[in-house]
């Protein structure tokens, strides 16, 4: 190893630990490890936010891996789930659905023209627009066909090969916003693009087919541009000509789909060392540069994915949010609540094969038993820390009592006005909130809690709702979200509470009953996590004040769990999962950044 005494030039800065602030190509010297190290750009795949419905061939837009927007796919969907750069929510469904259908645009206005449909014949010429909120049908393009490249914008989207009947296509299309005509021949027909093609009218990108070549158009001519290293049959591309993304897709040989990434640099591709965590094709996709896309869903032959992956290439090493296994609770339960914080949590009461008082500690790694409720119960309301915690209502027989907790142990404090199971609770020991409810009948009334007593509220909820309600937030901004139970209406919608009255406020994209979810969460940002509803989900979604979004699925199927920490770092615990009573645990971490260091060294 070179001293750094034999470093001449230019100055290298001395830091008995590497800095905080790095810059790519900055050089230094840790005086501590003894060693060069400098800061390296590099690419790499992280999992993100599911898509609500898995599905492939759908279209896309030219978005930001930010703002993007998919529609259509198998099944011949109508649906649209939009991204804002962490989850996925839904948008306004197509009027016609298909499938293998080119898009171009932005989340706010998009196109999808043609794609495959019943009834016969499949493809369609038919073209739909969105404004951000609803699809309207728009001129057709001049032929009917299917699994199209395409990239540009509203009023300057290129759609190029595909297939026609059984014929293979080298015609392609340019559309101004109103109007369809003809645009330049590509050199060879092409299909199985559907995903293919990025840029803008005048310089524009297809590397995705039959083959290992590529296309590029001037907004006049097609030329044929360097191959890449794989076929990326059915694979996908973004970002802009000269800087652009290709990933996955199967070799035409079919044996089977590939993980591999290219990048382009509009004189040639190269293999990049970040690969993705799960081979597709058909996905949908997002991505306006060279240095980042969005690959959403997919077919990975057999099976049709909700997965979501992002790439980034940049100074820093991504982490994406995932769930990961924590400590096992010493007793298997389900109707179980909690409160407090990942490392300083708290779980309570619930039901194995009789109601229970036990009370369990989580500290970021592993469950302790502490003192028991004076009462035994399930299906009950909890809020506030580990050592200032409140638990009320309850079942069997619509319990009424409240009791307070010390961080070790339980004392009774005054009675709920009127005594409920299956309710939701949000807030402080000494502000808490307990609404909804079944008294046994479903209720939608709200009680406050000040430390010593319950006054009920004169405002309810707008939708009545029992089945272990979500809440999440404080007193005056809390948040209830879920209820019901299978095959009911309810469920659907959250409301949001500002002290004094409830307000309808965004609706979760799979409807649910016991859901586990973040309790120290806030109004603009909680987790509802699992759950039932026509059965037992591993779908997770997180609220931004305004709409829910999906986020990466827990490892099993639970409901009746117990859910507690922020909304950025969550726990579930306990709850059943298909056919029995659970003591695992799973964490779930949001994503994380670091400098991609790399030590130096002499040869």
């Amino acid at each position: 190893m070179t001293t750094y005494k034999e470093i001449f030039g230019k100055q290298i800065k001395n830091y008995s630990s590497d800095p905080a602030n790095n810059a790519e190509g900055q050089v230094w010297y840790n005086s501590t490890s003894n060693t060069f190290k400098t800061v390296v750009a590099s690419g790499a795949w992280s999992s993100s936010g599911n898509i609500g419905t898995a599905r492939f061939n759908m279209g896309s837009g030219d978005t930001p891996s930010t703002a993007a927007i998919i529609f259509g796919g198998t099944g011949k969907s109508v649906l649209t789930e939009e991204y804002n750069g962490s989850g996925w929510s839904a948008g306004g469904n197509m009027g016609t659905g298909r499938y293998a259908l080119p898009g171009f645009g932005t989340q706010t206005t998009a196109v999808g023209a043609g794609g495959y449909a019943s009834p016969a014949p499949g493809n369609k010429a038919l073209v739909e627009e969105y404004d951000g909120s609803s699809w309207s049908e728009v001129n057709n393009i001049p032929t009917a066909q299917r699994g199209s490249a395409s990239f540009g914008s509203l009023t300057a989207g290129v759609i190029a090969g595909g297939v026609a009947a059984t014929a293979n296509l080298n015609t392609s299309y340019e559309y101004d916003g109103t109007n369809w005509s003809s645009g330049g021949t590509l050199p060879t027909g092409q299909d199985r693009t559907e995903g293919a093609g990025c840029g803008v009218l005048t310089a524009g990108l297809i590397a995705s087919g039959d083959t290992r070549v590529s296309f590029e158009y001037d907004g006049t001519n097609w030329t044929a541009g360097p191959s890449t290293a794989s076929d990326h049959d059915g694979g996908s591309d973004t970002g802009i000509q000269t800087s652009a993304v290709v990933f996955g897709g199967f070799l035409s040989s079919g044996s089977g789909q590939i993980t591999a990434t290219e990048t382009y640099d509009g004189t040639s591709f190269s293999t990049s060392p970040a690969t993705m965590a799960t081979g597709r094709y058909g996905m949908g996709r997002g991505g306006s540069s060279g240095t980042s896309a969005v690959a959403a869903g997919g077919d990975t032959n057999p099976g049709t994915i909700t997965n979501t992956e992002e790439y980034n290439f940049s100074t820093t090493v991504t982490t994406g949010a995932a769930w990961a296994s924590g400590g096992t609770m010493n007793t298997a339960r389900r109707y179980i609540s909690g409160f407090g914080l990942r490392t300083a949590g708290v779980a309570v009461a619930g039901y194995t094969t009789t109601s229970l008082a036990a009370t369990e500690e989580y500290n970021g790694s592993s469950w302790t038993s502490t003192g028991n409720l004076g009462t035994a119960r399930y299906s009950l309301g909890a809020c506030g820390v580990q050592t200032a915690g409140l638990a009320f209502g309850g079942g069997p027989g619509n319990k009424a009592e409240s009791e307070e907790y010390n961080g070790s142990s339980w004392s009774e404090g005054n009675n709920l006005n009127t005594g409920r199971a299956e309710l939701g609770g949000a807030g402080t020991q000494t502000a808490g909130l307990a609404f909804g409810g079944g008294t046994p009948s479903v209720s939608a009334a709200t009680e406050e809690y000040d430390g010593s007593s319950w006054t009920t509220s004169p405002n309810s909820m707008n939708t009545a709702r029992r089945g272990e309600v979500g809440g999440a937030g404080i007193q005056t901004a809390a948040l209830a979200f879920g209820g019901g139970y299978p095959g009911s209406s309810l469920g659907g919608n959250a409301e949001e509470y500002n002290g004094t009255s409830w307000t309808v406020g965004g609706t979760l994209n799979i409807a649910r009953a016991s859901p586990a979810g973040s309790s120290n969460g806030t109004q603009t940002a909680a987790f509802s996590c699992g759950g039932s509803s026509t059965t037992t989900i591993a779908n997770v979604e997180s609220y931004d004040g305004t709409s829910w979004s999906t986020r990466p699925s827990l490892a099993t199927a639970k409901k009746i769990a117990a859910g507690f920490a922020t909304a950025s770092d969550v726990v579930v615990a306990g709850g059943t999962g298909p056919g029995t009573n659970t003591a695992t645990t799973e964490e779930f971490t949001g994503e994380t950044t670091a400098a991609n260091v790399q030590t130096l060294t002499s040869s």
